[in-house]
């Protein structure tokens, strides 16, 4: 009776005894576990590979971008990013064996862009491919998938020939300051020009020589448009050699000067005093030396050649530039520079006279030539002031007529030469290196490839 009574207590201690139960609950859970492991390995491996690959990757686009490289063309630097990458995952081809010609698994893509201020270029290199494991094979999972895609860009700026055309017209020995100018009419007896003629109006300078009023503006210290504009193209070299070096291009400048033009009894006056260079110095040199045309007298070069007084001939400068300067290319390492004509002048146009009068105004189809070749025009305007001319009788007579009331044509002929965003004025009291300089900044600044 009593053994009946404890055999279900005894059934119910069974039931309750776990000890055994342990060492099968571990012998069921070590297989998963020694497979996590391993997977884990293998993903650790993977993620390792990966990262090695990533950096391939960025060695690879970064080379196609370099400063070096980006001479070369997309197709070069391709191929050099390609090389990188494969010396850089070398070694690691048994885990991550990838097929070069298959887009799929390995892709390098580098396009070079024409922008406003110069060439992008933007390389995208990207791997797919299949990291082999050790441990996931047991479970069927042979491989890991890993990828990566690495971008890199630049720019460059282009390299530009600059062609500066200075006027040394008589008009531009006008005094640059209002101080200058009561000077030299205060000494010549109203006239404001320092007209350079051996034999013509005299009077006395600072020290009492009798002399034409060029040597008297001399005399007394008086700039010149003529002088002003040589030292601002002087100075704009200095410019243009710290820009090219901040910039990374290379800037070639060419100088000429025009005055008096062709005609049944005269000579071209226009001359490229430097030929196009890289010696950014010695061209600012040459324009330092630009002085105002040299007369016999009054409408004659010299004493057995008159012009009629035509002595300021754009037409037959633009002429000369056009012929002198070739056909621009894109500005990238690989293609020819481009060009911008720089003209400095008050924007008189003085050739033929063929009704008496001065053209005044520049020939636009003459400008419009040089634009159509892809070369941009940069227009400095010394303005030219009728305030200067109030007391010249042929310029103000008939009511005007000649010279006087036509001088507001100038600026909007001159504007409309220039190509977009290059155009400057400057007048008397203004600084015309400040101004060439902010000509030549805007230039760059907006320099676009024309192809």
């Amino acid at each position: 009776m009593i053994v009946r009574l404890r055999l279900p207590a005894r059934l119910r201690d069974v039931g309750r005894d776990r000890r055994g139960n342990i060492l099968m609950i571990f012998a069921f859970a070590l297989m998963p576990l020694t497979f996590a492991t391993g997977m884990g390995i293998d993903y650790g491996q993977a993620m390792r590979l990966q990262t090695k690959l990533n950096a391939a990757a960025d060695a690879a686009a970064l080379s196609a971008t370099s400063q070096d490289e980006m001479g070369n063309t997309f197709l070069h630097a391709t191929a050099r990013a390609k090389t990188m990458f494969q010396v850089q995952v070398d070694g690691s081809s048994n885990l991550f064996p990838i097929n070069y010609l298959d887009p799929a698994q390995f892709s390098i893509a580098v396009v070079d862009t024409l922008t406003a201020t110069g060439i992008t270029r933007v390389a995208t290199v990207s791997y797919r491919g299949q990291s082999q494991n050790m441990f996931g094979k047991i479970l069927g999972r042979d491989t890991l998938t890993i990828k990566g895609t690495a971008v890199a860009s630049a720019s460059t700026a282009p390299n530009i020939d600059f062609f500066v055309l200075l006027d040394v017209s008589g008009s531009m020995a006008l005094p640059t300051t209002t101080a200058g100018l009561t000077t030299l009419q205060g000494a010549t007896g109203g006239c404001a020009f320092a007209c350079h003629s051996t034999n013509d109006a005299k009077a006395y300078d600072k020290y009492g020589k009798y002399t034409d009023y060029y040597g008297v503006a001399r005399s007394y210290g008086i700039p010149l448009r003529i002088d002003e504009e040589g030292k601002a193209t002087q100075s704009l070299m200095t410019t243009a050699k710290s820009t090219q070096a901040a910039n990374g291009a290379t800037y070639r400048m060419s100088i000429s000067t025009f005055s008096e033009g062709p005609s049944s009894n005269t000579g071209t006056q226009w001359r490229n005093i430097q030929p196009t260079t890289t010696d950014l110095d010695a061209a600012g040199t040459k324009a330092a030396t630009a002085s105002v045309s040299l007369y016999d007298r009054n409408g004659c070069p010299t004493a057995s050649r008159c012009n009629n007084d035509t002595d300021s001939a754009p037409s037959d400068a633009f002429d000369n530039m056009n012929t002198l300067m070739p056909t621009p290319g894109t500005g990238s390492k690989i293609d020819k520079p481009q060009a911008i004509m720089f003209v400095i002048s008050d924007g008189m146009r003085d050739e033929k006279r063929a009704d008496g009068k001065p053209e005044v105004t520049y020939d636009l189809t003459r400008c419009q030539a040089i634009k159509d070749r892809g070369i941009r025009i940069a227009v400095l305007y010394t303005e030219y002031l009728p305030a200067t001319i109030a007391n010249d009788s042929w310029s103000t007579s008939p009511t005007g007529g000649n010279v006087y009331n036509r001088l507001p044509q100038i600026e909007p002929n001159l504007q409309a030469c220039a190509s977009s965003g290059l155009y400057y004025k400057v007048s008397t009291d203004g600084d015309i290196t400040a101004a060439l300089n902010s000509l030549f900044q805007q230039a760059v600044a907006t320099s676009h490839l024309t192809r």
